[in-house]
């Protein structure tokens, strides 16, 4: 699992560092209201593409992983094609339901039909652990976006030019990936598995509705309670929150869940177990950290990272993002591996309706009260319930092994990292880049200690075994 996510991390520490220098980019180069035209566009987009393609997505991701020779390729690429020539239907009726203008709609729904070609690629790549295929076109999509959209925005087209740009960075990489995903021999369509895949995949769709729902409610909420500006302003933290949480935990997710899953099949209950309760140690040792630590160094980040009229927001609503964004990865890089394993993706429905219940009871008098800082607290808040309920259903579904152990030593090994951190913010009090720097450095370096004293995923053996296997290289 390690081996996998590591050379998984590969493709998302690339999408972070151009992630990054997006954001210094593009909210120096446009204005709140523009940016907010591409966070719209975006929510759109993920929308629509939660619509059209995950009920393949998540069909594949579960049937493929299982093994034994099966190739479902065909028949995924022909539930795709039913799914665009139902895309235009849209048109019809999301400018009316968002309203918004059906230009915006339009890119929005290019944007997503790439984004589903390329996601159905990447499932059927993890499923057969093809992860270099994988990482090469995750690369190629991130740089080739990059230089797509800052040409538009130089043309003058704005936040469409980030829309327009986003969308052909995905359909570059969809014909780069595709002498692998594609490569013959096929087995022919099977019409009989496409229908496996509309009975597995119905609830999958609306859960995964739902849970897009929840991550773009907060901005599509701004857009039309206050203003483009707004959204632009909130969605600038918010995707720089989500690229940081979510770069490691989306990795090590990426290759785990193919290998818990052919573990099930192929080994049983006891070897699925095993392989959960690492993947659940290693989720929590990655992400936790990273949440507090971003947490405690927004504003020093922010300084040199985001345009001027960003900084302010982002130091103020970031550190309740982080810890949102901290419980939505466990959601769905580890409880609902529960509902995966049992094939009952209803409880991941009846989890995401929850979270979205209470987003939708307090965004609006919290947003009233607080403003942003009141919209990024009611999504930390459903979040966290969010975790809740979905630890309990799991009990009914596939239930995980019990991580209590490992959360006591990674929180407290944070715990001590947040402590030196803070006594250097008193040292270092105008933020800049080297200031972050130095507190970053400085974070990781005091939880790495704690981590080996804690001895945290067994960081003891494999330094041990790293140890033992330099010599060894050497000699070779």
């Amino acid at each position: 699992m390690l081996r996998h996510a590591s050379q998984y991390m590969i493709a998302s520490v690339v999408a972070a560092a151009f992630g990054f220098i997006s954001s210094a980019t593009f909210t120096r180069l446009l204005s709140p209201a523009d940016y907010g035209i591409y966070i719209i566009g975006v929510g759109i987009a993920g929308f629509v593409s939660s619509i059209l393609f995950t009920w393949l997505r998540f069909s594949v991701m579960r049937l493929q992983s299982e093994g034994g020779g099966r190739d479902l390729r065909a028949t995924a690429f022909t539930g795709y094609g039913m799914s665009v020539a139902a895309a235009p239907l849209l048109l019809f009726v999301i400018p009316y339901l968002a309203h918004r203008g059906w230009q915006e709609v339009a890119c929005a729904i290019v944007l997503a039909l790439g984004i589903g070609l390329v996601e159905l690629g990447q499932e059927f790549m993890r499923a057969r652990f093809e992860v270099r295929e994988f990482v090469a076109g995750a690369v190629l999509r991130t740089i080739v976006s990059f230089a797509l959209c800052l040409a538009a925005i130089k043309l003058g087209w704005g936040g469409y030019g980030l829309l327009t740009g986003t969308a052909l960075g995905y359909y570059v990489s969809a014909a780069f990936s595709a002498r692998t995903i594609w490569r013959t021999p096929l087995a022919k369509p099977d019409f009989s598995e496409l229908r496996l895949f509309v009975r597995l995949g119905f609830v999958f769709t609306i859960t995964a509705f739902v849970y897009t729902f929840q991550c773009s409610m907060d901005r599509l909420f701004l857009a039309w309670h206050s203003s483009e500006a707004f959204s632009g302003l909130y969605g600038a933290s918010a995707d720089l929150t989500r690229q940081i949480i979510q770069m490691p935990a989306g990795s090590i997710a990426a290759a785990a869940f193919p290998i818990a899953v052919n573990s099930l099949v192929q080994h049983g209950t006891a070897r699925a177990r095993e392989q959960l309760q690492r993947f659940g140690a290693v989720l929590l040792a990655v992400s936790v950290p990273a949440a507090v630590g971003l947490a405690l160094t927004i504003p020093y980040l922010a300084a040199f990272l985001l345009g001027p009229a960003f900084r302010d927001t982002a130091a103020q609503i970031v550190p309740m993002l982080a810890i949102g964004w901290l419980f939505q990865c466990i959601t769905q890089y580890y409880v609902h591996v529960s509902f995966h394993l049992a094939k009952k993706p209803e409880w991941s429905l009846l989890q995401g309706l929850a979270s979205v219940a209470i987003n939708v009871a307090s965004i609006w008098p919290l947003t009233d009260a607080w403003g942003l800082q009141g919209t990024a607290a009611s999504f930390m808040i459903s979040e966290a319930f969010g975790v809740a309920v979905g630890v309990v259903i799991t009990r009914f579904a596939y239930p995980l092994p019990s991580l209590l152990g490992p959360l006591a030593r990674t929180l407290l090994a944070s715990g001590l990292m947040a402590t030196a951190v803070l006594v250097l913010k008193q040292w270092l009090s105008v933020p800049g880049a080297l200031t972050f720097a130095i507190l970053a450095v400085s974070g990781m370096l005091v939880y790495g200690l704690a981590a080996i004293a804690l001895n945290i995923c067994d960081v003891r053996g494999v330094l041990r075994a790293l140890r033992l296997r330099i010599p060894v290289a050497a000699r070779g």
